[in-house]
This record gives C-alpha cells, sequence and structure tokens, in this order.
C-alpha cells in the first residue's frame, strides 16, 4: 500500500473515532440534539466514505496505468 492509500485509510480511522465521540458528547450531553446529528452524521459519513473509495480506486487506475506503460516499454525494448 502507498502513502497516499495509508493517509486515506487512517484518516478514515480518525473520522470515525472522532465523530462517534461527537456523537456520544450528543447522546449523554444534548440528547435534544442527539437524532438531528446522528442523522446529519449518516449522510456525511456517507459522503466520506464514497469520497474515499472513488479517490482509492483513481489511485489503483493510476497505478494501473503505470505498470501497462512499464510492460509496454519493456516488450517495445526486448
Amino acid at each position: 500500500m502507498n502513502d497516499n492509500k495509508k493517509r486515506i485509510v487512517r484518516f478514515l480511522i480518525y473520522y470515525f473515532f472522532i465523530s462517534v465521540g461527537i456523537l456520544l458528547i450528543f447522546y449523554f450531553w444534548f440528547t435534544k440534539l442527539f437524532w438531528f446529528s446522528l442523522v446529519t452524521w449518516l449522510f456525511a459519513t456517507f459522503g466520506v466514505i464514497s469520497i474515499s473509495f472513488f479517490t482509492l480506486m483513481n489511485l489503483r487506475i493510476d497505478e494501473l496505468k503505470n505498470e501497462s506503460k512499464d510492460v509496454d516499454s519493456s516488450n517495445k525494448d526486448d
């Protein structure tokens, strides 16, 4: 896994821990706002996960393009 993928995975882990902590604060101290914050968190989490997924897929596509260029150039050299 290259550095960009590691950064994205670390970001997702930090995002989940921090957001669950904030949700727990809302659950225990601001119970009237908890359901609103939960629904907002669900939509935000869906967005974060989908953007991260597409970013990871674009990184993989770039890796495959680079590998195919390397294979093509090595075939032309032979």
